[in-house]
C-alpha cells in the first residue's frame, strides 16, 4: 500500500512527536508499505538527516514541500509564523496530491485535517489532542475520515460522547522498538559511558522535562523527592536526562534550593541512538507527573518513555494517571500518586529494600513491551483501516 505520511512540524525536531512520526513510518515500511514523509520546508537548526537523528533505518523516502518560510524574515512577528507558513505549506500540499497517487494519508495534526479530507483520498487521523469543548466541525471531520486513531481509551470515549462514529475509532498506544532493547550494554560500561557514580543506586528520569511549551512533567517533584531521600539517608544517585536546555537550568536551581546538587546530574538532551545506554545505566526508572486536572495527564497522555522503560528491565516507579492504567498495572510498575513526592520517595525506597519482588515485575514488563511494539501497533492500525466501511 502506498501510504503518505503528511507532518506539519520541521523535522527532525527535538520534541518528542518527531520520534513518534520517525518510529510509524519506519513500523509502516518494514511491513512491506510504500511510505512517503511529507514535511514543510521550515528552516532548521538540526542539520542532520532524520534517519541518522532518530537512529531508525533508511526504509521510507522523506520530502521537503517547497514554500514560503516565514521564519527567514525578521520583520514577520514570531506569533505569524506558524500561520503564514501552514498556508504556503497547505498550497503546497494541494499541488503535490494533485499529481501524486496514494492510497492512504496518514496525519496527526488537526490543523491539516480538513484540507487533507479535500484531496478525497482516505484519510487516517491519529489524534494526539483535543479541542478544548466538544466542536461539531471537529466531530465532522472525524467522521470523513477513513480511520481515527485514538492514544487513549479516555480519549476515545470522549470522541465518542462528542458524537465521533464508534465504527471509525480504535485506541492505539505508542510504542517501542523492542529490538532497540535486545543488545544492551552491561550497566559497568553504561555508567563508565555517561561517568555515573557505580557504588549506589541510580534513580533516574529519561525523556523531555516539559510538554506543549512549558507543562511541566513532574520532573520538580522527583527532585523533591530526591530531598526526602537524603533526609533519611536512603542512598542514592539522581539522573535526570532530557531537555529544553533552558529547563535543565531552571531545575538545577531548584535542586541547588534543596540541597541536593552533589547528589543529582543533569544530563540534558542525548542522541536516539544513546538513549538505551542512559536507561541501563539506572537501577529505577521514574515516571513522574504533577498532581494536575489537564487533560494531557487524565485523558491524552501516551508517554514513549515509558514504553522504553517496559523494553529495557528496570524497576519503574509510575504516576498513577488514567490513561497510563489504560497500558500497565501493578504487575508492571509501582504506581504513586502524582505531585505527591512523599509517595515518590516512598516507593524508590520500597523498591530498593523489595529487588526479588522488583525483578518479578521488570520481567512481565519486558514481556508486556512486546506488545506494544511499533509494528503489531500499525499492523492492527492497517488491519482496522481494511475492516472498516467507506465513507458515504
Amino acid at each position: 500500500m502506498r501510504i503518505t505520511y503528511v507532518t506539519q512540524t520541521r523535522f527532525p525536531i527535538q520534541k518528542a512527536h518527531g520520534k513518534q512520526i520517525s518510529e510509524v513510518c519506519a513500523a509502516l515500511a518494514s511491513d512491506g508499505h510504500d511510505v512517503t514523509l511529507l514535511c514543510p520546508s521550515i528552516s532548521n537548526t538540526i542539520k542532520e538527516d532524520a534517519f541518522s537523528y532518530y537512529d531508525i533505518p533508511r526504509a521510507f523516502s522523506i520530502e521537503y514541500l517547497p514554500h514560503f518560510d516565514a521564519t527567514l524574515f525578521w520583520w514577520i512577528p514570531g506569533k505569524l509564523h506558524f500561520l503564514i507558513n501552514m498556508h504556503y505549506y497547505c498550497k503546497a500540499l494541494r499541488s503535490y496530491f494533485e499529481v501524486h497517487e496514494t492510497d492512504v494519508i496518514y496525519v496527526r495534526s488537526r490543523a491539516l485535517l480538513r484540507m487533507l479530507l479535500l484531496t478525497k483520498k482516505p484519510v487516517v487521523f491519529e489524534v494526539h489532542t483535543l479541542p478544548h469543548k466538544p466542536s461539531r466541525r471537529f466531530v465532522k471531520l472525524c467522521n470523513q475520515c477513513r480511520l481515527v486513531v485514538c492514544l487513549t481509551s479516555p480519549m476515545r470515549g470522549v470522541l465518542l460522547s462528542w458524537g465521533v462514529q464508534p465504527e471509525r475509532t480504535i485506541v492505539a498506544h505508542d510504542g517501542v522498538d523492542v529490538e532497540r532493547f535486545q543488545r544492551l550494554p552491561t550497566i559497568l560500561h553504561a555508567r563508565e559511558k555517561w561517568h555515573i557514580p557505580l557504588n549506589v543506586p541510580v534513580v533516574g528520569y529519561v525523556g523531555s522535562l516539559v510538554t506543549r511549551g512549558d507543562m511541566e512533567k513532574g520532573v520538580r517533584e522527583l527532585l523533591e523527592a530526591y530531598a526526602l531521600l537524603l533526609e533519611r539517608n536512603i542512598p542514592f544517585f539522581g539522573w535526570i536526562v532530557g531537555g529544553p536546555c533552558d529547563w535543565v537550568k531552571k531545575l538545577q536551581k531548584e535542586a541547588v534550593k534543596l540541597g541536593i546538587s552533589d547528589r543529582v546530574t543533569f544530563e540534558g538532551a542525548i542522541r536516539s541512538e544513546d538513549v538505551p545506554s542512559a536507561l541501563v545505566t539506572c537501577d529505577i526508572l521514574i515516571y513522574p507527573a504533577p498532581k494536575s486536572d489537564h487533560p494531557y495527564f487524565r485523558r491524552d497522555t501516551s508517554p514513549l518513555k515509558l514504553f522504553e522503560y517496559l523494553a529495557v528491565g528496570r524497576p519503574i516507579v509510575c504516576a498513577d494517571l488514567p490513561p497510563v492504567r489504560d497500558v500497565v498495572t501493578e504487575d508492571h510498575v509501582y504506581f504513586c500518586a502524582p505531585g505527591d513526592p512523599e509517595a515518590l520517595a516512598w516507593s524508590i525506597s520500597y523498591v530498593l529494600n523489595h529487588p526479588q519482588e522488583a525483578a518479578k515485575k521488570v520481567r512481565t514488563a519486558k514481556e508486556l513491551a512486546h506488545k506494544y511494539h511499533w509494528k503489531r501497533r500499525m499492523k492492527k492500525v492497517f488491519e482496522a483501516v481494511s475492516c472498516v466501511p467507506l465513507v458515504p
